[in-house]
């Protein structure tokens, strides 16, 4: 095959005829073809709109937390819901109101949690989303999201946190939103999950249930380029479920075994040093899906996560309900309570127990209503509500609608006589 062939992938016949690699033919396969290839188009650097890019569902890693993301349909168009929803969410781990845009101006009024108070996932995800946002506004973009083409714009390979905190900024920033509503991008021809698995290694390192994630990707790459067959991730991942299901098809390492010729190069993708690592995070696709979403909503190492299994066993073999019941323990422990069944979540306090000087009257209250006049004011104008402004609007009719009942009812308790 000769060089310019090579470079642009014609006739790579990445296994071998015989499915056996030597390490140099793995070396001048995997390396020269497919990465070299793959860098070649990470040079093109344009800017793209951020509502033609698609999230990528296989991700390894996961920007939102599995109670936000089960609120939301992954369409570029209703990230403001997604925001809603996750705001709210976060208020009722918190326990507490706040407001997002002194975040976002990295401004000291932002009501941030006590120290000895433990954050929970969703709260957490949140604020380290809103600094990334913050430091992305004052300080620009240093490393471009990459994408992929795609029959109706652009399929997100790399970069979701930044493609995430660009809506941010583009939903609450209205007189910037010319600024946020495009992202630099490197623009690639083909998806590569070796690629993604470099960049999700360079910028940080994946949790235990992330890694396993990557792993899966990998050997079934391996596999599909040798014909093997998978089910498609939408066909097995409901919304609102875990995604375990797809990653564990290459559950089970006597069947899928990881080609000759390329555990060190898979082993060097996911950031593990010796075979057994691989077996170990290989073993978490097993997982009972409740465990696996907490695990990875928390950020479990693979040790943690064998410290429950082990402490779960019985008779020698792991007892499935009592891992589950340990997880959910110790998940509590860590502040996890909303969207796994472990408690109510916490009740924001009584209208008759706040004080007319609460924030959440000045905070939450009356930004809504400043909100609901900015609409109001738009549609008596004539001018077009803003994509945040249609899916704010029913939204903000139910606030209204609760708000009056709950101010209605106070106001009658304390006229009786």
């Amino acid at each position: 095959m000769s060089a310019r062939r090579r470079q642009r992938g014609e006739g790579l016949d990445v296994l071998g005829s015989s499915g056996v690699l030597s390490p140099q033919d793995t070396d001048a396969s995997i390396y020269s073809a497919m990465f070299d290839k793959v860098d070649s188009g990470r040079q093109r650097v344009q800017t793209v709109s951020i509502f033609d890019v698609l999230p990528d569902p296989h991700q390894p890693r996961r920007a939102i937390p599995s109670p936000v993301r089960a609120q939301w349909d992954g369409k570029p168009a209703t990230t403001p819901a997604l925001f809603m929803a996750w705001h709210r969410l976060a208020m009722q781990e918190r326990g507490q109101e706040f407001q997002i845009e002194p975040y976002l101006l990295a401004d000291d009024t932002a009501v941030r949690v006590a120290e000895d108070q433990v954050m929970g996932p969703i709260d957490t995800a949140l604020v380290e989303l809103l600094d990334l946002a913050a430091n992305i506004r004052s300080n620009g973009l240093t490393n471009p999201i990459t994408v992929v083409h795609s029959p109706n714009g652009y399929h997100l390979e790399t970069g979701e946190r930044r493609w995430l905190a660009y809506h941010l900024l583009y939903a609450y920033f209205e007189t910037e939103q010319d600024k946020w509503g495009r992202i630099a991008a490197r623009v690639v021809e083909q998806f590569s999950v070796w690629r993604q698995a470099s960049e999700n290694g360079a910028r940080a390192n994946l949790n235990a249930i992330g890694r396993a994630r990557q792993l899966a990707l990998l050997i079934m790459d391996l596999y599909e380029r040798r014909g093997e067959g998978f089910e498609q991730f939408e066909q097995m991942v409901n919304p609102d479920g875990t995604d375990r299901a797809y990653y564990a098809q290459v559950a089970d390492g006597v069947r899928y075994p990881i080609i000759r010729g390329y555990n060190d190069l898979v082993m060097a993708a996911v950031g593990l040093k010796v075979p057994s690592q691989v077996r170990e995070h290989r073993d978490l696709l097993r997982l009972p899906d409740e465990v696996w979403r907490i695990a990875d909503d928390l950020g479990w190492t693979q040790g943690k996560i064998r410290s429950l299994e082990r402490q779960s066993k019985v008779k020698g073999k792991v007892d499935t309900n009592l891992l589950i019941s340990l997880a959910l323990k110790e998940a509590e422990a860590e502040g996890y309570r909303i969207g796994i069944g472990i408690s109510p979540p916490p009740t924001l306090p009584d209208l008759d127990s706040i004080p007319t000087t609460s924030p959440l009257f000045a905070a939450e209250n009356f930004d809504k209503i400043r909100r609901l006049a900015r609409i109001a004011r738009k549609v008596g104008e004539g001018a077009k509500l803003s994509t945040r402004d249609e899916l704010e609007l029913p939204m903000l009719r139910e606030w209204v609608y609760s708000w009056l009942q709950e101010v209605d009812q106070n106001y009658k308790r304390r006229s009786r006589p």
